[in-house]
């Protein structure tokens, strides 16, 4: 694994951290109720680069599993 990719995974990781700490406590209080959530969430998720080429096509049965 090359430099440039090592740093490109370890600041995406860092990304989804931060989406995990922070946009996801916001998505569970405003929604109401978890799928609700889950698909607020989803919405974040499937436009950013960082969650959809670490999970590709598993990328919704990851995000059901934040609770």
């Amino acid at each position: 694994m090359t430099l440039l990719r090592w740093l490109q995974r370890w600041w995406w990781a860092r990304q989804r951290a931060t989406d995990l700490r922070i946009l996801w406590p916001i998505c569970k209080e405003q929604a109401g109720n978890l799928d609700l959530a889950h698909h607020a969430f989803m919405q974040h998720a499937i436009m950013d680069p960082c969650w959809v080429r670490e999970y590709e096509d598993r990328l919704w049965q990851e995000v059901r599993k934040l609770r």
